[in-house]
């Protein structure tokens, strides 16, 4: 379903995204709803890691740590 650049690209949103999570450790809900963001993102054509992160959290209704 993926190409092998769009997982690699997947991969450093997710691991942006957790880095900017209020929690210290996300639940497993929390990680598969960003993990679907994120999918979706690229589905729809998004491809920079920083943009990825910051929808993933934007729709998960996250608010990032300053």
């Amino acid at each position: 379903m993926y190409s092998p650049a769009e997982l690699d690209v997947m991969a450093e949103a997710y691991l942006k995204a957790l880095d900017k999570l209020p929690v210290a450790r996300p639940t497993i809900e929390l990680t598969q709803r960003l993990v679907e963001e994120i999918g979706a993102a690229v589905a729809d054509g998004l491809r920079d890691e920083d943009e990825l992160a910051a929808a993933a959290l934007a729709r998960s209704n996250l608010r990032p740590e300053l």
